[in-house]
């Protein structure tokens, strides 16, 4: 089952889409789900590239998981003025998604997870560094250097457009120089305090958005903060938004299979301790 839902944002109003879990799926009834929010990248949406986040989306509830998928202010349905705000704009909007799906009862607060793809892969590292209710990340193609990566993206004209007259335009959207400053001082890399369980990074081999080597760079800090387990995984010939269906075939898949074993290895932890 699935159904639209808006989510209040200081005067804004954020537009999301909630997918109930199959609950045929799991071989025994749990009484509280696990959650996954997924949270797009640089002026995207909830949809995404190819349908990308709802057939993740469908395919996650069938594994038995409660999964979100929301538009940040200013992208998809949500209001807003998208290149108005900045990165710890996101980040609290993330966290205000977070304190929606925590105010259900049958959700499992142990089991939280953030999905990030792109800058969206960011946001969600950085929102996980701020905030202990989350449990793990999965990053899909994550961006590394947020103003590097972005001002690549829409050139450096449009960059010094932006800082010269207080804004440019680029696909539609107005960007300010405030949101070029805030990526500036956006550091997904950095040392921080280890609140982590695990952490899931796939990241295509043709990727010409955001080089692959971002998935060995988040590799290597996640490594050394989290409690869990760190994987990565470089998915050979798909491109940023994974487009191809073999590419997002085999994504769900190594998604679904990493979910798993994250599950079979707390339960066996937990019967052993019992």
């Amino acid at each position: 089952m699935e159904r639209s839902i808006t989510i209040v944002y200081q005067s804004l109003e954020l537009v999301a889409s909630v997918h109930y879990p199959c609950e045929e799926k799991r071989k025994q009834k749990e009484k509280c789900w696990p959650v996954i929010i997924i949270c797009h990248g640089f002026v995207g949406n909830r949809i995404g590239v190819n349908r990308l986040f709802v057939k993740a989306a469908r395919r996650l509830a069938a594994e038995g998981y409660f999964v979100l998928r929301f538009d940040y202010a200013g992208c998809g349905e949500s209001n807003g003025e998208y290149g108005s705000y900045g990165i710890d704009s996101f980040i609290e909007q993330t966290r205000y998604v977070l304190d929606y799906v925590l105010s259900i009862d049958c959700i499992d607060k142990t089991r939280v997870f953030l999905l990030g793809h792109s800058l969206g892969g960011a946001i969600a590292r950085l929102t996980a560094e701020r905030d202990t209710r989350v449990n793990a990340l999965i990053l899909w193609a994550p961006v590394a250097h947020p103003f590097a990566d972005i001002t690549r993206i829409i050139g450096n004209d449009a960059y010094e457009e932006a800082m010269r007259n207080g804004e440019t335009e680029y696909s539609g959207y107005r960007l300010k120089k405030e949101f070029f400053i805030s990526l500036a001082e956006a550091q997904p890399l950095a040392s921080g305090a280890g609140f982590l369980d695990d952490a899931l990074i796939l990241h295509g081999t043709r990727d010409e958005v955001i080089p692959v080597d971002a998935c060995y760079l988040y590799e290597g800090v996640l490594r050394q903060q989290i409690t869990g387990e760190c994987r990565a995984i470089t998915l050979e010939g798909a491109d940023h938004t994974f487009s191809t269906i073999s590419a997002s075939e085999l994504l769900f898949a190594h998604t679904c299979s990493w979910l798993q074993q994250l599950e079979t290895r707390k339960k066996n932890w937990s019967d052993w301790i019992i």
